[in-house]
């Protein structure tokens, strides 16, 4: 049988040492998806990964739908807004079970209730985020109208949210775990509004133990062509989700080459999924809480966001 010179050029490149080219949307701070790849676990996938960081899990997902990425490592409330929108995002492996968001006062500021924000700026890290939605559902919950606020978009980052804060142009503003940490030890006296890292911050805030907060997500029609690599995919992050319970987050920042943020890395391996699987009432808990800045979310099919079919 003779080959043509271009069937012989998409054996070798199709075939050659079995890797596959997969780009992947992470929101600032996101640690899971740049420690997978320290560890090798997307290697010994034979994967050839490539993290795009963008400032926010809406950033994420306008890459993900722009088709500039083939994944995503964010925000699970922005996939159940976008099908609201009747795109078809799809979790394959639940990354977190707690929310790395938490709402802090400034310490400049005089605010230390979320009851008296009512006029303030409060700072996120886009408009849309899932910072953003924290917000609007903390507010409701404290009998004030979106328009009570004013929001700004500080385009996130642990330095910009920490200097925001800092320097008084906020009355308060959403961290991450590691400029919350930076804060916390800067300022003893730091008023913790609400705080999504901690159990009891998850139950008060979304009325559950496991919140789906971060997950591995994809278009749903990229899903069905590609389940081999989804598939691999989800086996190396997985596999990092064992690795961080078993290790220090010293040894987590070690291998990551940041030793300046061990609170965060704490807040992290607490936050992990046991399983990567959906938890029970994850995704009605997602839902009623993002109600409360998309309405029309409550005509989602819920199970169409999400699929276990490829959790290991």
């Amino acid at each position: 049988m003779r080959l043509t010179a271009a069937a012989l050029v998409f054996l070798l490149t199709s075939c050659g040492d079995g890797s596959h080219k997969t780009r992947i949307a992470v929101f600032r701070g996101e640690e899971l998806t740049p420690l997978t790849q320290a560890l090798g676990y997307f290697a010994d996938e034979r994967l050839d990964v490539e993290i795009l960081e963008v400032p926010s899990s809406s950033k994420a997902m306008e890459a993900l739908f722009g088709e500039s990425v083939e994944a995503v490592a964010g925000g699970y409330d922005q996939a159940m807004r976008l099908a609201a929108e009747g795109r078809n995002p799809r979790s394959f492996l639940v990354l977190t079970v707690r929310s790395p968001l938490s709402l802090v006062a400034s310490p400049k500021s005089k605010v230390r209730t979320i009851g008296a924000l009512k006029g303030a700026t409060v700072g996120v890290s886009a408009f849309g985020s899932s910072g953003h939605n924290l917000v609007n559902l903390l507010a409701a919950r404290h009998g004030l109208a979106a328009g009570d606020l004013n929001v700004v978009a500080t385009g996130g980052g642990h330095s910009v949210t920490v200097a925001a804060a800092e320097q008084g142009r906020l009355d308060a503003v959403v961290t991450l775990p590691a400029s919350l940490s930076v804060l916390r030890a800067r300022h003893p006296d730091l008023a913790v509004l609400a705080d999504g890292t901690t159990a009891e911050g998850t139950r008060a805030i979304f009325g559950v133990d496991r919140y789906p907060a971060v997950c591995l997500m994809a278009r749903g029609q990229w899903l069905d062509r590609n389940q081999d690599t989804a598939r691999r995919l989800a086996r190396a992050m997985r596999r990092t989700l064992d690795w961080v319970r078993s290790h220090t987050a010293e040894e987590f920042g070690s291998k990551l080459a940041r030793a300046d943020d061990i609170e965060g890395f704490r807040a992290t391996i607490a936050s992990v999924s046991p399983d990567g699987r959906m938890p029970s009432g994850g995704p009605e808990a997602v839902r009623d809480a993002l109600a409360v800045s998309a309405p029309q979310v409550k005509q989602v099919n819920l199970a169409a966001t999400y699929t276990e079919a490829l959790v290991p």
